[in-house]
């Protein structure tokens, strides 16, 4: 289990230096067919099987060929994987995707780059609600799925089946927390 979170934070801090390089390169033009939400930080990305301290605490950053003038709302989805079937009673969690919330574009401040930038926390009471799960449903290894769902004003929506690579930055609209 330490070999899977090692290799999954060096691949995290890998992904975010190899974009960090192309931000100062990116132009309007980049964005002529969509947009690009990435995770400008991650403060933390962990919930527990036995008490509700952990949470997601990252900041989402939002690109589009109008400096953030496109933006109307981000949509934010939930999916419960009971990855540990064996282990605590989850019978009655929803694991379907599930809104969880919709974070108008008024929430977002302007970021370190310039950019829209938006503090998204979910909270461990906050996943457990929203799928209707307990901590007695949880166990180590099930993960939370976290997707963004972006709507533009003028009525376009991106998310994770219809993005791709962006003047080389890579969209973040998923995003996996496991339970430990």
């Amino acid at each position: 289990m330490k070999m899977k979170k090692i290799l999954l934070l060096t691949f995290a801090t890998i992904a975010l230096w190899s974009c960090s390089s192309d931000d100062s390169n990116t132009s309007a033009d980049d964005f002529e067919n969509g947009i690009i939400m990435s995770i400008a930080e991650i403060t933390s990305n962990t919930i527990f099987n036995d008490n509700l301290d952990g949470n997601l605490d990252i900041n989402l950053e939002y690109r589009d060929a109008e400096n953030g003038a496109l933006l109307d709302k981000v949509d934010i989805f939930v999916t419960f994987l009971d990855k540990s079937e064996n282990i605590g009673d989850s019978t009655s969690a929803i694991t379907q995707e599930v809104l969880l919330r919709t974070v108008e574009d008024t929430s977002f401040s302007t970021g370190d780059n310039s950019f829209p930038v938006h503090n998204l926390i979910i909270t461990t009471q906050d996943f457990l609600s929203i799928t209707n799960n307990t901590l007695d449903g949880i166990a180590t290894g099930d993960e939370y799925i976290t997707r963004f769902e972006v709507t533009l004003t003028d009525g376009r929506v991106f998310s994770t089946n219809n993005t791709a690579n962006n003047g080389g930055l890579i969209s973040n609209f998923n995003v996996i927390t496991s339970v430990e």
